[in-house]
Protein backbone atom coordinates (compact mmCIF):
# COMPACT_ATOMS: atom_id res chain seq x y z
CA UNK A 1 0.00 0.00 0.00
CA UNK A 2 0.78 3.27 -1.21
CA UNK A 3 -1.11 5.39 1.79
CA UNK A 4 1.41 3.94 4.48
CA UNK A 5 3.77 5.87 3.85
CA UNK A 6 2.02 9.15 3.53
CA UNK A 7 3.24 11.75 6.03
CA UNK A 8 -0.16 12.13 7.84
CA UNK A 9 -0.12 8.54 8.32
CA UNK A 10 2.99 8.38 9.69
CA UNK A 11 2.85 11.09 12.10
CA UNK A 12 5.04 13.66 10.25
CA UNK A 13 5.20 17.00 9.68
CA UNK A 14 7.81 16.76 6.96
CA UNK A 15 6.94 15.97 3.06
CA UNK A 16 9.63 13.37 3.05
CA UNK A 17 6.83 10.24 2.98
CA UNK A 18 4.42 12.00 0.35
CA UNK A 19 7.94 12.22 -1.58
CA UNK A 20 8.27 8.57 -1.09
CA UNK A 21 4.97 7.82 -2.00
CA UNK A 22 5.31 9.72 -5.57
CA UNK A 23 8.54 7.82 -6.10
CA UNK A 24 6.28 5.02 -5.11
CA UNK A 25 3.66 5.81 -7.93
CA UNK A 26 5.96 7.02 -10.64
CA UNK A 27 7.52 3.00 -10.82
CA UNK A 28 3.77 1.60 -10.74
CA UNK A 29 1.07 4.40 -12.05
CA UNK A 30 -1.33 1.49 -10.63
CA UNK A 31 -0.82 2.67 -7.23
CA UNK A 32 -2.35 5.73 -8.37
CA UNK A 33 -5.88 3.93 -7.45
CA UNK A 34 -5.11 4.30 -4.36
CA UNK A 35 -4.44 8.15 -4.19
CA UNK A 36 -7.81 8.35 -6.02
CA UNK A 37 -9.55 6.63 -2.90
CA UNK A 38 -7.31 8.69 -0.68
CA UNK A 39 -8.89 11.71 -2.38
CA UNK A 40 -12.36 10.85 -1.91
CA UNK A 41 -11.80 10.12 1.93
CA UNK A 42 -12.88 12.57 4.97
CA UNK A 43 -10.22 13.34 6.54
CA UNK A 44 -8.36 16.72 5.37
CA UNK A 45 -4.91 15.18 6.30
CA UNK A 46 -4.71 12.63 4.41
CA UNK A 47 -6.82 14.46 1.52
CA UNK A 48 -3.97 16.82 1.43
CA UNK A 49 -1.41 14.60 1.47
CA UNK A 50 -2.61 12.40 -1.81
CA UNK A 51 -3.32 15.69 -3.32
CA UNK A 52 0.61 16.56 -2.67
CA UNK A 53 1.19 13.51 -4.38
CA UNK A 54 -0.80 14.25 -7.14
CA UNK A 55 1.29 17.35 -7.45
CA UNK A 56 4.64 15.82 -6.78
CA UNK A 57 3.90 13.20 -9.75
CA UNK A 58 2.48 15.87 -12.07
CA UNK A 59 5.58 17.90 -12.02
CA UNK A 60 7.32 14.85 -13.58
CA UNK A 61 4.67 12.75 -15.44
CA UNK A 62 1.55 15.01 -16.12
CA UNK A 63 -0.32 12.80 -17.88
CA UNK A 64 -0.73 10.50 -15.06
CA UNK A 65 -2.24 12.69 -12.90
CA UNK A 66 -4.73 13.56 -15.94
CA UNK A 67 -7.80 11.05 -14.84
CA UNK A 68 -8.02 12.61 -11.27
CA UNK A 69 -8.78 16.00 -12.75
CA UNK A 70 -12.53 15.59 -12.46
CA UNK A 71 -11.81 14.50 -8.39
CA UNK A 72 -9.10 17.27 -8.05
CA UNK A 73 -11.61 20.01 -9.90
CA UNK A 74 -14.49 19.11 -7.16
CA UNK A 75 -11.78 19.81 -4.25
CA UNK A 76 -11.44 22.95 -5.04
CA UNK A 77 -14.72 23.79 -3.10
CA UNK A 78 -13.06 22.06 0.28
CA UNK A 79 -12.50 24.52 3.60
CA UNK A 80 -9.26 23.25 4.08
CA UNK A 81 -6.77 25.14 2.44
CA UNK A 82 -3.68 23.02 1.93
CA UNK A 83 -6.42 20.96 -0.04
CA UNK A 84 -7.33 23.41 -2.18
CA UNK A 85 -3.75 24.77 -2.83
CA UNK A 86 -2.40 21.17 -3.54
CA UNK A 87 -5.29 20.70 -5.94
CA UNK A 88 -4.95 23.58 -8.08
CA UNK A 89 -1.34 23.29 -8.24
CA UNK A 90 -1.99 19.78 -9.88
CA UNK A 91 -4.72 21.31 -12.00
CA UNK A 92 -2.47 23.57 -13.02
CA UNK A 93 0.57 21.18 -13.92
CA UNK A 94 -1.74 19.02 -15.78
CA UNK A 95 -3.89 21.94 -17.47
CA UNK A 96 -2.33 21.31 -20.94
CA UNK A 97 -3.28 17.90 -20.71
CA UNK A 98 -6.56 18.49 -19.53
CA UNK A 99 -7.89 21.39 -21.66
CA UNK A 100 -11.79 20.45 -22.09
CA UNK A 101 -11.93 20.02 -17.90
CA UNK A 102 -9.96 23.14 -17.09
CA UNK A 103 -12.13 25.25 -19.54
CA UNK A 104 -15.05 23.85 -18.31
CA UNK A 105 -13.79 25.04 -14.79
CA UNK A 106 -12.65 28.62 -15.38
CA UNK A 107 -15.68 30.02 -14.03
CA UNK A 108 -14.93 27.72 -10.47
CA UNK A 109 -11.24 29.26 -10.91
CA UNK A 110 -12.59 32.84 -11.62
CA UNK A 111 -14.76 32.65 -8.67
CA UNK A 112 -11.81 31.15 -6.68
CA UNK A 113 -9.47 34.08 -7.52
CA UNK A 114 -11.84 36.65 -6.68
CA UNK A 115 -12.92 35.69 -3.16
CA UNK A 116 -10.37 32.86 -1.86
CA UNK A 117 -8.17 34.06 0.97
CA UNK A 118 -4.74 31.93 0.00
CA UNK A 119 -2.76 34.04 -1.84
CA UNK A 120 -1.54 30.14 -3.17
CA UNK A 121 -4.81 29.32 -4.26
CA UNK A 122 -5.02 32.46 -6.02
CA UNK A 123 -1.80 32.19 -7.57
CA UNK A 124 -2.04 28.55 -9.10
CA UNK A 125 -5.63 29.61 -10.22
CA UNK A 126 -3.78 31.82 -12.73
CA UNK A 127 -1.33 29.71 -13.51
CA UNK A 128 -3.65 27.21 -14.34
CA UNK A 129 -5.45 29.70 -16.36
CA UNK A 130 -2.08 30.56 -18.39
CA UNK A 131 -1.53 27.16 -18.84
CA UNK A 132 -5.11 26.83 -20.44
CA UNK A 133 -4.21 29.74 -23.01
CA UNK A 134 -1.32 28.06 -24.30
CA UNK A 135 -2.92 25.35 -25.56
CA UNK A 136 -4.45 26.86 -28.56
CA UNK A 137 -6.35 29.97 -29.82
CA UNK A 138 -9.81 28.80 -28.73
CA UNK A 139 -8.77 28.44 -24.93
CA UNK A 140 -6.73 31.50 -25.34
CA UNK A 141 -9.96 33.02 -25.79
CA UNK A 142 -11.50 32.08 -22.91
CA UNK A 143 -8.91 32.11 -20.43
CA UNK A 144 -7.94 36.41 -21.60
CA UNK A 145 -10.54 37.55 -19.76
CA UNK A 146 -9.10 35.97 -16.29
CA UNK A 147 -5.88 36.97 -17.22
CA UNK A 148 -6.58 40.05 -17.97
CA UNK A 149 -8.28 40.45 -14.56
CA UNK A 150 -5.54 39.02 -13.08
CA UNK A 151 -3.10 42.22 -13.50
CA UNK A 152 -5.14 44.46 -11.12
CA UNK A 153 -7.16 42.77 -8.70
CA UNK A 154 -5.98 41.93 -5.28
CA UNK A 155 -3.27 44.84 -5.90
CA UNK A 156 -1.27 43.50 -8.69
CA UNK A 157 -0.13 40.96 -6.18
CA UNK A 158 -0.93 38.37 -8.90
CA UNK A 159 0.20 40.19 -12.14
CA UNK A 160 3.10 37.97 -12.50
CA UNK A 161 1.39 34.80 -13.04
CA UNK A 162 -1.04 36.82 -15.56
CA UNK A 163 1.66 38.36 -17.66
CA UNK A 164 3.59 34.83 -17.46
CA UNK A 165 -0.01 33.42 -19.24
CA UNK A 166 0.01 35.67 -21.82
CA UNK A 167 3.87 35.37 -22.90
CA UNK A 168 2.94 31.75 -23.21
CA UNK A 169 -0.11 32.31 -25.42
CA UNK A 170 0.91 35.29 -27.46
CA UNK A 171 1.05 32.73 -30.28
CA UNK A 172 -2.63 31.92 -29.82
CA UNK A 173 -3.61 35.79 -29.03
CA UNK A 174 -2.47 37.35 -32.63
CA UNK A 175 -5.35 39.98 -32.59
CA UNK A 176 -4.67 41.00 -29.00
CA UNK A 177 -1.07 42.13 -30.03
CA UNK A 178 -1.63 46.19 -29.50
CA UNK A 179 -3.40 45.28 -26.54
CA UNK A 180 -0.69 43.32 -25.04
CA UNK A 181 2.15 45.25 -26.29
CA UNK A 182 0.20 48.43 -24.42
CA UNK A 183 0.09 45.79 -20.97
CA UNK A 184 3.78 44.98 -21.01
CA UNK A 185 4.77 48.77 -21.58
CA UNK A 186 2.52 49.47 -18.44
CA UNK A 187 3.63 46.59 -16.09
CA UNK A 188 7.35 47.18 -16.90
CA UNK A 189 7.08 50.24 -14.59
CA UNK A 190 5.97 48.24 -11.59
CA UNK A 191 8.07 48.67 -8.61
CA UNK A 192 8.37 45.29 -8.27
CA UNK A 193 11.12 43.17 -10.16
CA UNK A 194 9.23 39.91 -10.78
CA UNK A 195 6.07 41.98 -12.57
CA UNK A 196 9.26 44.24 -14.46
CA UNK A 197 11.08 41.20 -15.77
CA UNK A 198 7.71 39.27 -16.39
CA UNK A 199 6.38 42.34 -18.56
CA UNK A 200 10.20 42.16 -20.00
CA UNK A 201 9.67 38.83 -21.06
CA UNK A 202 5.85 39.72 -22.43
CA UNK A 203 7.36 42.26 -24.99
CA UNK A 204 10.40 40.33 -25.91
CA UNK A 205 8.12 37.49 -26.94
CA UNK A 206 5.80 39.90 -28.43
CA UNK A 207 8.71 41.53 -30.53
CA UNK A 208 9.84 37.73 -31.78
CA UNK A 209 6.18 37.13 -33.47
CA UNK A 210 6.10 40.54 -34.93
CA UNK A 211 9.44 39.80 -36.98
CA UNK A 212 8.67 36.66 -38.15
Amino acid sequence: MVLQYLSSQMGERSEHGNRKAAMLVLENPSLLDEIRKGLLQNDADLIGDCAEVCTMVAEQEPELISPLADILISLLANNNTRVRWESMHSLALIAPFTPELIAEALPTLESIFRNDKSTIVRDYAIIATGNLAQVDPAYAKIAYPLLNLSLTLHATKHAKHGLDGFRKSVIHLQDKKTELEEIADIFIQSPRSSIQGAAKSLKKTLKTFSST
